[in-house]
Formats: structure tokens, C-alpha cells, sequence
């Protein structure tokens, strides 16, 4: 008897969370990012990132001292892992993978890479991310 395939396990959401839209939202974050990043747009990715993210990615864009970059996002999947409180903030964690090519006319590569994004209980902000986990 062959074995069936892995089930994925829903993930832990506080009741009533909206977890479709949750999904759809980081979709798009996600490609907004690739973009702001591409053409450093520092104000557009100060908007949704924390601090300490924004730091590191404002450094990342000076270390390319002007080099144009053009990320092509070929597909895209997302997965929420959980969404977690300490009654301070609330914390979610994005598993996205897919294909992607980071040069003109270069063969799309595949990714895989988890997003930590943070939220204040208290609503003084949205969705910010956090930091970046590459999977491989």
C-alpha cells in the first residue's frame, strides 16, 4: 500500500484571523520589496520594515555602490507558519519560496526564505518585517 502524501498542518492563528488576506497581503509585500529593493527606493522599504531590517537593507543597498539590479519574481508561493502574542507585540512567521531571476535573460533560479514579521498589540503600526531567514 503506497504511503500517503505529508498533510500540511494549519497554522496556529488567533481566532478570527484573516488568514487568506494575511497571505495575500505578504504576496504582495514581498514583491513590493524585490521592487523598492531593485531601484532603492530606501523611503518605500522604511515603510514596512522594522529599524533593524531597514538598516540592514539600506547597507545592503550601498554596498552595491549604484549597480542597477532588476529581481524578477517567476512564481510564488507563501505559507503562514503561525502568528504568535506576548501581549506587547504580535509576531508572524512567512515561509515564501518559488522562482525568481535576478538577471536579464538569465535562467530563473529557485528560493526559498521565511520572513519574520512583527506588529504592535496596541495597532500603532501594520505588519513591519523583521528579518529574513534564506532556507537555502
Amino acid at each position: 500500500m503506497p504511503t500517503p502524501p505529508p498533510t500540511q498542518s494549519a497554522p496556529k492563528v488567533p481566532a478570527g484571523f484573516d488568514l487568506a488576506g494575511f497571505v495575500r497581503a505578504a504576496k504582495l509585500n514581498f514583491i513590493k520589496l524585490q521592487i523598492a529593493n531593485d531601484i532603492g527606493n530606501l523611503d518605500q522599504i522604511r515603510e514596512f520594515t522594522t529599524p533593524g531590517m531597514y538598516d540592514e537593507l539600506s547597507r545592503d543597498f550601498a554596498g552595491r555602490a549604484g549597480a542597477k539590479q532588476q529581481t524578477d519574481v517567476v512564481a510564488l508561493n507563501a505559507e503562514l507558519l503561525e502568528v504568535v502574542s506576548d501581549g506587547k507585540a504580535h509576531s508572524a512567521s512567512v515561509r515564501f519560496s518559488g522562482m525568481m531571476r535576478e538577471t536579464a535573460g538569465a535562467s530563473p533560479v529557485g528560493f526559498a526564505e521565511v520572513w519574520n514579521l512583527a506588529k504592535p498589540v496596541n495597532g500603532s503600526s501594520g505588519w513591519l518585517l523583521a528579518r529574513i531567514q534564506q532556507m537555502h
